[in-house]
């Protein structure tokens, strides 16, 4: 047989093969190709594989984040660009009627990644905060609707006073009214792949709050908690989609309060260093 017909015979057999339309159905809803396996589907062995970046939406459009509403937000809890002098350690404080210099750290983050629990934890297992007092304001399935609030008292001089914040979407005001005035933030992302968008839109919404100047100069650590689970995203998956380079990234179980205090402890020094400068 010619060197032609070989390729004529082979070209035949490749059409034979091809699928025919009918045979390839497309989810209109996902995009995907559905007669390909199911990415929300992964084997036992590999299962701390994260998924393809295109099940993923990153775009603000996409997660529903309004860029404009989000600033005007902002604008209303009076969030605005750093001074020079609140930049420099020891210029600019919050005292209380004691003389006291009080510091304010943010847990941040979406719906049930943990922040609550995390706070609750840390109040019940570290002894200067079980003296003081946590305030919590809950909704009917007692979620945080606006805040967590404890005060910890680090010396005679100075006081931390940390809060929670809702993560639900509905409290958007709330939760960037509650950013103001904040020294340091903590970020708790939830590490399963079926929450990395609401981690994404929080952050984006993050960031859009703060603005490109205190998202620089603030002390900022990030949570990526629920490593427990076995579905749970890589760190460095986690980490580039988050695009959070350059911040500290503790992965934590706060139901055990692995890294917790680890975590805790280097936002509050940072916090201590960027307010007061020792």
């Amino acid at each position: 047989m010619s060197l032609f017909r070989r390729l004529v015979e082979r070209l035949k057999r490749s059409k034979k093969e091809e699928p025919k339309p009918e045979d390839v159905r497309i989810d209109e809803k996902a995009g995907t190709d559905a007669s390909k396996p199911s990415m929300d589907f992964v084997p036992s062995s590999t299962a701390k594989s994260p998924p393809p970046t295109e099940t993923l939406v990153t775009s603000a459009e996409e997660l529903g984040i309004d860029a404009d509403a989000t600033m005007s937000m902002a604008k209303t809890a009076k969030i605005k660009p750093h001074t020079i002098s609140e930049i420099v350690p020891g210029k600019e404080l919050k005292r209380d009627d004691q003389g006291r210099i009080h510091i304010k750290i943010v847990f941040y983050g979406p719906s049930l990644s943990g922040k609550t629990t995390a706070l609750r934890w840390l109040f019940a297992n570290v002894r200067s905060l079980s003296k003081s007092k946590i305030i919590e304001i809950s909704d009917e399935l007692g979620r945080t609707t606006f805040f967590d609030f404890v005060p910890i008292t680090a010396s005679e001089k100075v006081v931390f006073d940390v809060f929670t914040v809702a993560g639900q979407r509905r409290h958007a005001q709330n939760r960037i009214t509650v950013l103001r005035d904040a020294d340091g933030i903590i970020f708790m992302a939830d590490s399963r792949p079926e929450s990395m968008n609401e981690n994404l839109a929080s952050m984006e919404e993050l960031r859009i709050a703060l603005g490109t100047d205190r998202l620089a100069t603030m002390p900022i650590v990030i949570s990526l908690n629920k490593r427990d689970l076995p579905n749970a995203l890589p760190v460095n998956y986690m980490a580039d989609l988050l695009d959070v380079e350059g911040f500290p990234i503790f992965p934590t179980i706060a139901t055990e309060g692995k890294n917790l205090l680890r975590m805790f402890q280097r936002v509050l020094r940072d916090a201590l260093i960027f307010k007061v400068g020792i």
